[in-house]
């Protein structure tokens, strides 16, 4: 069963609207739903005063979807702390996207703001165009950033992605920006494009694939070998089996991967980051 919030226009001040998720829509009618509370600057206002509200709530999280439509990038928190059902934004959102997400899928048909995942736990997000900064990082002064689920990115994603990931995947089809994977405790990420300097600062576990051009690595990270390496493939095969309009060419078995280790400049350096020796000469 399915909720459409329709944005009769885009506000003037951000709204903080982490109340929109199938938990508390769940169960409700459409009067119920408009009367659902949204921050917006120092004023506590309701959904109906800024969304067209139709269609039918399920009776429980996970039987309920939510369908948002508009132009969403002053709209943050949609799907925050979300446990269970499905959200689907038909164009771009503001920062905060699935935040604190423990379950559920959320399909973002545009780009998202900054923190989208952030401290995610478990879930599905879906973005088909480009991610802000600090996607599924931890928040400022927190040690911990992404604890478990599965993100995929169709376009570029900004700086400070995976800052202080415990557990997870990641998937990017386009560019990544620098500081990446900053203080990585844990998880997987996949590049398909690009990755700026300055990946895995502080990295002390997880893996990265990089399966473009990756511009430079900390002297404290060190060379492991060139070889093929079929682990490789089993993650490229079950990427290919989920977004497979993520890999642009076939990547053979006999791939050249090169293989550092790090960071050394931590007490225990297991971070792990591979990357094509045909699209990286400068690093061998």
């Amino acid at each position: 069963m399915t909720v459409i919030l329709s944005l009769r226009k885009a506000p003037d001040i951000p709204i903080e609207a982490d109340t929109i998720t199938p938990t508390h829509f769940a169960g409700k009618g459409v009067k119920e739903i408009g009367e659902i509370p949204i921050q917006c600057g120092n004023e506590v206002l309701r959904l109906k005063d800024f969304f067209d509200i139709s269609g039918k709530s399920g009776p429980s999280p996970d039987e309920t979807e939510i369908l948002v439509k508009g132009d969403l990038r002053k709209v943050k928190m949609i799907g925050k702390g979300m446990n269970g059902g499905q959200i689907t934004v038909e164009g771009d959102t503001g920062m905060y996207l699935g935040a604190q997400m423990i379950a559920g899928r959320i399909h973002v048909k545009g780009s998202v703001g900054p923190w989208a995942a952030a401290e995610m736990e478990g879930g599905n997000i879906q973005i088909e165009g480009d991610a802000g900064d600090y996607l599924c990082a931890g928040y400022r002064g927190t040690p911990e950033g992404m604890k478990g689920g599965r993100v995929y990115v169709a376009g570029n994603v900004g700086r400070e992605m995976a800052a202080h990931m415990r557990k997870g995947f990641i998937a990017v089809k386009g560019n990544v920006g620098p500081q990446s994977a900053i203080r990585m405790m844990g998880g997987t990420i996949i590049v398909a494009g690009d990755m700026a300097e300055r990946v895995g600062v502080q990295a002390t576990k997880g893996m990265i694939f990089c399966l473009g051009k990756m511009d430079s690595l900390f002297p404290t990270y060190k060379f492991s070998g060139k070889s093929e390496r079929e682990f490789v493939n089993y993650y490229l095969r079950y990427l290919k089996e989920h977004r497979p309009d993520f890999l642009s060419e076939d990547i053979g078995v006999s791939e050249k991967w090169v293989k550092y280790m790090g960071d050394f400049a931590e007490a225990n350096p297991g971070e792990e980051v591979y990357f094509r020796a045909s699209k990286n000469q400068h690093l061998i």
